[in-house]
């Protein structure tokens, strides 16, 4: 009798941890709107304006894997690697979804100055829509490759 009842509880623990594994790895958005969705309620001061350029934005809400192999999760953007390679840290100014992110993934329809930002609530990604905002690129790539990236926007 005992045995039974343990096989039960075995069977019960299994299906509730895949339960949860389903639940944690869905590739919708969430409809649900998280209170601490625009960059963890943070705000940061406008880096000087002569260094911002003007891109595209949208928003996205679909979890899963990022180009760079990590776990979507809010302060990450898609970019076009060819404008701003990955890794790199970049100011976006808005007064919706404004903050600084890091790109760590790009997009089939993200080329050119085109960013797409991480936001787990479905309605503030429609809210926010598609707009013009002002980007500035606080370290390029990885390890901060500005020299490069630099000597290469002098030759173009």
């Amino acid at each position: 009798m005992n045995w039974r009842r343990m096989s039960r509880v075995r069977i019960f623990v299994v299906i509730a941890g895949f339960a949860c594994l389903l639940h944690v790895t869905h590739r919708e958005c969430s409809p649900v709107v998280d209170a601490q969705a625009n960059n963890g309620g943070l705000t940061y001061s406008s880096p000087a304006s002569r260094d911002l350029e003007k891109f595209q934005a949208t928003a996205y809400c679909v979890t899963g894997i990022t180009k760079s192999g990590i776990q979507v999760a809010p302060g990450h953007v898609a970019a076009d690697p060819r404008v701003i390679p990955l890794g790199s840290m970049i100011y976006i100014d808005s007064p919706i979804m404004g903050g600084i992110y890091q790109v760590l993934d790009t997009g089939a329809l993200v080329k050119g100055k085109i960013i797409d930002i991480y936001n787990p609530s479905y309605e503030q990604c429609l809210e926010f829509g598609r707009r013009m905002v002002k980007v500035k690129v606080l370290r390029y790539g990885f390890q901060g490759e500005v020299q490069r990236n630099q000597q290469n926007k002098q030759i173009i």
